[in-house]
């Protein structure tokens, strides 16, 4: 045995060194301490305070050379952390390791202060925030840096106010914290004044005080005598900035008002405003004088109106500024009679009173003339005589030959300036007529005025003559109307004025044709009479063409006839050979311009159609029309003919279709166009057989119609021959013959010697064209077999076939002989079997092939003993058929024994 010792060989370990995964522990992340050391470490310990670590936060590697602590706190166990190595011989430990977690800043606060101060206050704002290591602090006013210390202070200024914002940041931690102040900086307020809503307060309007001022303004105050306002009519906006006085009246509190500005350190108040109320004037009044005065008169007026400040006076008269004063005076003229009106106005109000006072003057009166409503008097209608004056008259007289006028249809206006005569009649009195006038001083007549009676015209009358002429004849109309003055005459023709006499004189034309209008009028009545005339002047007729609706008459359409033709047609009439149109299926227009007949057809009345036209003095008739109706084609028919023909054939086609007018004719072959006659002939050859198709159109009805004729062009058949399904016909076999032809072939048939076959083993397939006979046999019928094919004009036969049933060989038999045979004997071997084709004969001795014929012969020796075997075969059959015998041969000479002792035959 051999004995091994294994030695292991340890040096002492070195210190090992903790190695952190993070320059800094962070708060809520992992924190991962390894033992780095080298040499042969066996194993791995960590020691926390001393202790081996515990907890589900702690976590060790497999090795146990990293420690992890998950998710760090701030208050973790800080240690000190050892790790020691240890092997079987030695150990060390580590330096300790004390964990110092880096936290925050959790929150940023602001150490409370004040946020408001008055400028030149002394600020200082502090931050603090929970973190390790301390967090770096900054501040921000109005988003600018200002310090980057915890702590800053400032001397309060405007400027200073807004918003100061401490961010407070951990580069360890990478987080950050903000706080926010908002410092409001207040300065002294200056002295608010007091604006008004209007110039001047005015009575009955609303008016509003606004404390105006600038600076930091937190609230407005009001006083009214020292007083805070109050009452209904006293109303203060939301921001109690703006006192509105409601509705005010002259008795309203005239104050003195103050507004006070004040913020939390300052307050203001403004100069005192007194209210003046503006109102007025009230009313207008013109002090009491008289109404009517003298020409040369001293006239005073004035007037007053109570207004605040004081009104301003305008004295209008007529409508015309006189004055400017309260008062004032005039020397009275005519000019200075009408209204005087006293405006007296405020414009801090805005307001105007008015008063009136209307001032006569009188003056001598001038004569009065009588004007009359119309220049003339006419009868009828109302006639008014008036009294035109100037001056002041107060009172109207009118006179009729010098009395004073009475009657019924005599009236006065009121005032009796103005007299009417109701429906004047040429028969009131002609007067004279006068008128008077009055005032309290003056009186005075008007010249007298006759009255003449204007009438008429009464009726305005033509002279009757007739109604209608013919052109070329002298025609004179006259007119007359009773009237005064006498009537003005005016003709019109048709509207248009043509004589301005009486009468006057035409010779008629067709442009003479009309209405004519005699107009009586009398200017100063202002009445008009009419009469009318109407005159119808004729020419002859010229005349009428029948126009038909389409340019031909087709069959089972409407058909219109418009009698065509110009001139002065009172009426149309329509003539079919001769007499009025009649029968339900003709139709006229309501103007009998028109015929129509509904649905035409072949046998409607041809004419001739003639129309007639008339006015009272001429008629004429249009040449005669006659209808012709366009029909058909009804049916296309190919006039019967065969349908086949032999190649070579003359082929004649005729299509015939009853039509007005005759049909057009194409013909197609097989679609193709081949023809555009009516009949159309051809030498028949194969490529002519087909589908001829006969068109006939009628391009007037716009009908086609088709006729189809089918042609069969045959030509000589070949003569088909006989193909057989196999070379030979063997028996128990079937053998099929096949008619081989070319060619339009109709049918197929089969003749054995001459007559058609018959048989249950004889099949002809369904086309006929091959026929079968089943299981064949020797004794089959030899034909000869012939088959025919044909067509409707040709039919050829093959050339006869002769069938040859091969069979056998049925049994091979070698001719009787004797089976033994001595040396020397000459022997004949003969073999025959039953076969068609003859067989072919092999013969074997003991296997081996000697002969290939029938009937063998040979001289016996004994090697020739043994079997013989003939085969007869037939190739066409494939069946070989075989007999035997078995041929002894003998040595019949005596035996000799020589001087050995041994025996030979000779």
């Amino acid at each position: 045995h051999s004995h091994f010792l294994s030695i292991l060989c340890t040096a002492p370990l070195s210190k090992p060194t903790i190695l952190t995964s993070n320059n800094t522990a962070v708060e809520t992340k992992d924190f991962s301490l390894t033992c780095n050391a080298t040499g042969q470490i066996h194993a791995y310990k960590w020691f926390i305070n001393g202790v081996a670590p515990a907890g589900r936060r702690i976590q060790l590697s497999p090795d146990r050379r990293t420690l992890t602590l998950q998710s760090l706190k701030r208050r973790v166990n800080k240690g000190p952390c050892v790790c020691e190595i240890e092997n079987p011989f030695y150990r060390n430990r580590s330096d300790p390791f004390t964990l110092d977690v880096a936290y925050g800043p959790d929150i940023a606060t602001i150490v409370h202060s004040p946020d408001e101060y008055p400028t030149g206050a002394n600020i200082t704002l502090s931050c603090v925030a929970d973190s390790n290591p301390a967090a770096q602090f900054t501040w921000l006013h109005n988003g600018q840096s200002v310090s980057n210390s915890a702590t800053f202070s400032i001397i309060a200024s405007l400027s200073d106010a807004g918003t100061y914002t401490c961010t407070a940041s951990n580069s360890f931690t990478g987080l950050t914290r903000t706080a926010t102040k908002n410092i409001i900086i207040y300065a002294p307020l200056s002295k608010p004044t007091i604006l008004t809503s209007n110039n001047t307060e005015v009575e009955t309007k609303d008016f509003s005080l606004t404390c105006y001022a600038t600076g930091q303004i937190h609230a407005y105050k009001w006083f009214i005598n020292g007083v805070a306002p109050a009452g209904r009519r006293i109303q203060l906006s939301p921001d109690r900035r703006t006192l509105t006085l409601r509705s005010l009246t002259r008795s309203f509190n005239k104050g003195p008002y103050v507004c006070e500005i004040e913020n939390p350190f300052y307050h203001n108040r403004s100069d005192p405003f007194t209210l003046d109320v503006a109102y007025g004037p009230d009313i207008a009044t013109i002090v009491h004088s008289a109404d009517e005065y003298p020409t040369a008169a001293n006239i005073t007026l004035s007037c007053v109106a109570d207004s605040n400040p004081a009104a301003q006076f305008t004295w209008l008269h007529n409508g015309q500024p006189v004055s400017n004063s309260a008062t004032f005076s005039i020397i009275a003229s005519l000019s200075d009679a009408g209204t005087y009106t006293c405006t007296a106005s405020n414009s801090f109000t805005g307001l105007t009173c008015t008063a009136t006072k209307n001032i006569i003057i009188y003056a001598p009166l001038s004569k009065p003339t009588i004007v009359t409503s119309n220049i003339t008097a006419v009868e009828t209608k109302d006639f008014s005589l008036t009294c035109q004056a100037t001056g002041q008259i107060h009172t109207y007289q009118l006179f009729i030959n010098g009395v004073a006028p009475a009657g019924s249809r005599i009236q006065l206006s009121p005032d009796k300036r103005t007299l009417t005569l109701s429906r004047l009649t040429r028969r009131d009195t002609k007067g004279p007529y006068e008128c008077e006038i009055r005032n309290p001083f003056y009186s005075n007549r008007s010249d007298p005025f006759t009255l003449d009676v204007a009438y008429g015209p009464d009726i305005a009358t033509i002279d009757r003559i007739s109604d209608q002429f013919s052109t070329g004849n002298n025609v004179t109309l006259s007119c007359v109307a009773d009237s005064n003055p006498p009537a003005q005459f005016t003709w019109l023709q048709n509207g248009q004025s043509v004589s301005n006499s009486a009468s006057f004189s035409i010779i008629t034309s067709l442009n003479h044709i009309g209405n004519y209008t005699c107009i009586a009028t009398n200017s100063f009545t202002g009445l008009t009479r009419t009469a009318n005339k109407t005159l119808m002047i004729y020419a002859p007729l010229s005349k009428p063409t029948i126009v038909t609706s389409n340019i031909t008459a087709v069959e089972t359409k409407d058909f219109s006839m418009t009698c065509q033709a110009t001139g002065q047609i009172h009426a149309y009439r329509w003539f079919i050979n001769g007499v009025a149109p009649a029968g339900s299926r003709i139709q006229l227009s309501p103007d009998k311009k028109i015929l129509t007949i509904p649905n035409l057809t072949r046998r409607d009345n041809k004419g001739p159609y003639v129309c007639e036209i008339e006015n009272p003095l001429f008629s004429n008739r249009s040449d005669p029309f006659t209808l012709d109706v366009a029909y058909g084609p009804d049916i296309a028919m190919i006039v019967r003919t065969q349908d086949v023909y032999p190649t070579g054939a003359n082929i004649t086609l005729s299509c015939s279709a009853i039509s007005n007018p005759p049909v057009q004719f194409t013909w197609l072959q097989n679609g193709q166009p081949v023809s555009n006659s009516a009949t159309f002939s051809f030498i028949a050859s194969l490529n002519r057989a087909g589908t001829y198709t006969c068109i006939a159109s009628n391009s007037f009805t716009g009908l086609a119609r088709t006729a189809n004729k089918t042609l069969i062009i045959y030509a000589p058949l070949s003569k088909p021959t006989i193909l057989t399904s196999n070379r030979t016909a063997v028996e128990t076999k079937d053998f099929s013959l096949t008619c081989q032809g070319t060619g339009q072939i109709h049918a197929y048939r089969w003749f054995i010697n001459g007559l058609a076959p018959s048989g249950s083993r004889i099949q002809l397939s369904p086309d006929k064209k091959i026929l079968t006979i089943g299981n064949l046999t020797r004794r089959e019928n030899k034909g000869p077999y012939v088959c025919e094919i044909e067509n409707p004009l040709f039919r050829n036969r093959s050339d006869p076939f002769t069938l040859n049933v091969t069979y056998g060989p049925d049994f091979a038999t070698i001719a009787h002989s004797v089976d033994e045979y001595p040396i020397g004997a000459n022997i004949t071997l003969s073999c025959s079997a039953v076969s068609n084709p003859p067989v072919q004969f092999t013969w074997l001795h003991n296997g081996q092939p000697v002969s290939n014929s029938a009937t063998f012969s040979f001289i016996a020796s004994m090697t020739l003993s043994g079997t013989y075997t003939c085969n007869a075969a037939n190739s066409l059959t494939g069946l070989t058929r075989s007999a035997t015998k078995n041929v002894i041969i003998y040595d019949d000479r005596d035996p000799e024994i020589d001087d050995e002792g041994e025996t030979t035959v000779k």
